[in-house]
């Protein structure tokens, strides 16, 4: 390979791994990252579990203690 061919070839690798890069940024900014929504769904769910159970027991609590 001549000095020119190999500039060549190193500025269309450099292009494309710019390519791969500008589309992860892109994911990133617009966060779109299905694992982490995922994740986020599961976390909702169990909050919303818990505080069904935090707001049963709360009024198990309040009626036994009228009881006495």
């Amino acid at each position: 390979m001549t000095g020119n061919n190999t500039l060549s070839y190193r500025v269309g690798q450099l292009e494309k791994n710019y390519d791969s890069l500008d589309k992860k940024i892109e994911k990133l900014m617009t966060n779109d990252l299905p694992h982490l929504n995922q994740l986020v769904g599961s976390l909702k769910t169990r909050m919303d579990a818990l505080t069904v159970v935090n707001v049963a027991a709360i009024i198990i609590g309040l009626v036994i203690s009228k009881m006495f």
